[in-house]
């Protein structure tokens, strides 16, 4: 007859083999769970949407020529380069005539940055000649105070375009444009929208 520790040890190890295993409950659904916002952060049922106005055709044909490649979009402008055949000249007329808050100048190469509310204008003699279009509220006052400041222009403030789709904004609105020049010779306007 076996002693009493022998059998002990012999039903500890069965046991756990001759442990049958829990049937199997099936699954009890839970509630989806519905975010509620607390009393403060209420807000009124949302009202239908209302249906969409038709686009003026210029503009819906705009959206049909979305880029292909759906995550990239060139849409914002980080800088401009623009020649500068005499980069103290040019440096002097940007900064102290037209008023653009002069960055920083790298000398070598010959870059002047200057900010332009969001983007940067670097001149150098390197670049490209380009036209900047500077947005005012009065073009006939700015032309007049750039006149007391030296500047000639190529023509009187003119009406570029009537924007009678809406394009750009509110329909009917015009932009007038008058025509100058930096000592580079590069064409510059200013452009007011009324």
């Amino acid at each position: 007859m076996p002693s009493k520790t022998v059998a002990a040890r012999t039903k500890r190890a069965v046991r756990p083999s001759a442990k049958k295993p829990a049937p199997a409950r099936p699954a009890a659904k839970k509630p989806a769970k519905t975010a509620r916002a607390k009393p403060a952060e209420r807000r009124p049922a949302a009202k239908p949407a209302a249906k969409p106005a038709a686009k003026p055709a210029a503009t819906a044909a705009a959206s049909r020529t979305k880029s292909p490649v759906a995550d990239f979009a060139a849409d914002k402008l980080h800088q401009v380069a623009l020649q500068a055949t005499n980069l103290d000249a040019a440096v002097a007329f940007y900064r102290d005539v037209l008023g653009l808050r002069f960055i920083a100048r790298f000398d070598p190469p010959g870059y002047a940055f200057f900010d332009m509310g969001g983007f940067r204008l670097v001149l150098s003699a390197t670049a490209s000649s380009a036209t900047l279009y500077f947005r005012v509220t009065d073009i006939d006052g700015a032309v007049k105070t750039l006149r007391r400041k030296g500047v000639s222009f190529l023509n009187q403030p003119t009406l570029m375009l009537r924007d009678e789709a809406g394009d750009f904004g509110k329909k009917g609105v015009e932009e007038w444009v008058a025509f100058f020049r930096d000592p580079s010779g590069n064409i510059l306007a200013l452009a007011e929208r009324r």
